[in-house]
């Protein structure tokens, strides 16, 4: 999740989990800005 000021957030997880979801938050920075900026060239790249 973007955040502004170049810091990203990361989440990942089960939403389909029972009895609920089984999610991880992990600390906002700036190298999950970084990564989600190569993937989202990477992913522009290989289709289109």
């Amino acid at each position: 999740m973007e955040l502004g000021d170049g810091r990203a957030g990361f989440a990942k997880g089960n939403f389909y989990a029972e009895p609920a979801p089984a999610v991880s938050l992990y600390r906002p920075g700036r190298h999950w800005h970084i990564g989600k900026v190569l993937f989202e060239k990477w992913w522009m790249w290989k289709w289109f």
